[in-house]
């Protein structure tokens, strides 16, 4: 099957880009990845998640968790919608480059099928981000979280640090603090602004506003699990220990790359597993594009 252009990945940013596509080529594609769902959660949805409950008195991870996938499913459906009535193709399942044109898809729910493969005279990437989760933070998804585990915690604990004070940091801290939480956030840096510059001031105000406490110029450098298995402890490098009943990391954010095997249709990707592109978008290869949070290294251009 062959379409002008193909867009892979899932959100708003993948949506908008097969829209736009549909306008300006003929055949368009749409490979979304199988589980849509939680790749869809940002903090911005949590957040509007939790005023609900509030304003309803339900207030628990279920809740949040239930009334997030509704949200989020809901949204899919008026997506699909509007690409069938655009023409735009739908595959859903794991897909991966086999070179500069083609994408071998193996679709969800048909594991004994042969993966589908496609080709486009374009390929736009428009796979979005994920939290990282480097090897130093002993991740379990009990006590020590990365952003995208607190949907599955049956409970949260009365009191959380977050590490990182970026804007999912923020966002997150946010969100916790809504919901009963005593929140603490622990970075390195000593300004804000060092991190999310003028975009600081409206979620700041927030946290603030919610007692969320700030623990500013301390750097994390280990997580302790205490021995009862229901706290932990943050140690700083001033020498100094904060103890919640978990820890929420917020260390950034890396491209949703891995397994596409863009290495073999010559693409580049950063450190943080985003695409290296130009001012315009453009990889390193003319049939393929990126748009959204995976775009990576833009230079700068300087008058001449």
């Amino acid at each position: 099957m062959r379409y002008d252009r193909i867009v892979i990945g899932d959100g708003n940013d993948a949506v908008r880009a097969a829209v736009t596509a549909s306008a300006e080529s003929g055949r368009v594609a749409l490979v979304s990845c199988s589980d849509e769902t939680w790749t869809r959660v940002n903090s911005l949805l949590l957040r509007k998640s939790a005023e609900r409950l509030i304003r309803s008195g339900a207030i628990s991870v279920s809740a949040l968790r239930t009334d997030v996938c509704s949200a989020v499913q809901a949204q899919v459906e008026r997506d699909r919608g509007e690409l069938a009535r655009l023409g735009v193709d739908v595959f859903t399942g794991n897909v991966r480059f086999m070179n500069s044109n083609s994408l071998a898809v193996a679709r969800s729910g048909n594991e004994f099928l042969e993966p589908v493969v496609i080709s486009g005279e374009k390929i736009v990437l428009a796979c979005g981000t994920e939290p990282a989760r480097l090897g130093a933070f002993p991740f379990d998804g009990r006590l020590i979280l990365s952003p995208d585990q607190i949907l599955e915690r049956d409970s949260l604990p009365s009191s959380m640090i977050v590490v990182g004070a970026g804007r999912t940091g923020l966002d997150h801290a946010i969100v916790l603090a809504m919901l009963g939480v005593e929140v603490t956030i622990v970075d390195e840096h000593t300004n804000l602004f060092e991190l999310c510059g003028g975009l600081i001031g409206g979620p700041l105000i927030t946290a603030q506003s919610l007692d969320v406490a700030l623990r500013l110029g301390e750097e994390v450098i280990g997580i302790e699990r205490h021995v009862d298995r229901t706290n932990v402890s943050v140690s700083t490098a001033s020498g100094r220990r904060f103890s919640a009943g978990g820890v929420l990391v917020c260390i950034g954010r890396v491209g949703r790359t891995n397994g596409l095997d863009l290495e073999l249709a010559g693409v580049g990707l950063d450190e943080h597993g985003r695409v290296w592109c130009d001012a315009n978008g453009m990889t390193w290869v003319p049939s393929i594009s990126a748009v959204g949070d995976v775009v990576g290294f833009r230079p700068t251009v300087l008058a001449g």
